[in-house]
């Protein structure tokens, strides 16, 4: 479907740049960034399924990339870092695709420095979409507890989950603040 305008694209002095049709694509509004902050069990990746169950978003999930992709890694190993990064890289492609027809991206997976946040909006701005972050509140005790009951029912794609490891992980969590450009609503 086309808009009513067609015509030439000229640049600031007026030259012709290029001819353009204005189509639908053209005006379509691009799609909201969601992630997602909190300890392992926490409920991140049901909040990113529920935030994608009535078709508005894409989720992708880190773990099961990672886990598909990379299989002899665990959460441990010390080249795992690595390898997430480069696949955080390959999974933004296909999200900002899915931003820019109107729909959300959801990128479930830890957002827990302002680095990894400030990665995201970088790439959300450039894309014209706003960021959301999803801080989810569970404690240890009932994070590292879902965890265990995740991995007793077989879930796939998770990381074996321990206290200890989610120890370690709220030790790293660095709290957002609302001086990074994102909207954040707490769970």
């Amino acid at each position: 479907m086309t808009a009513p305008f067609a015509g030439p694209v000229v640049d600031a002095l007026g030259r012709h740049v290029r001819s353009h049709r204005v189509t639908y694509a053209d005006r379509m509004s691009i799609g909201t960034v969601h992630l997602l902050y909190g300890l392992a069990g926490s409920g991140k990746s049901t909040l990113a399924r529920e935030l994608c169950a009535n078709g508005a978003g894409v989720r992708f999930t880190l773990d099961e990339w990672m886990l598909r992709l990379h299989p002899e890694l665990s959460i441990e190993d010390p080249a795992y870092g690595e390898h997430a990064a480069v696949v955080r890289d390959l999974i933004w492609s296909p999200a900002a695709q899915v931003l820019a027809t109107g729909a959300d991206a959801v990128l479930d997976w830890n957002s827990w420095s302002v680095e990894r946040r400030a990665w995201v909006r970088e790439r959300a701005q450039d894309a014209g979409a706003d960021v959301v972050l999803h801080v989810l509140t569970t404690g240890i005790e009932e994070a590292t507890s879902r965890a265990a009951a995740r991995e007793a029912a077989g879930a796939t794609f998770a990381h074996r989950i321990t206290r200890e490891g989610n120890e370690h992980l709220a030790s790293l969590l660095q709290p957002p603040s609302a001086d990074e450009g994102l909207e954040i609503i707490r769970h």
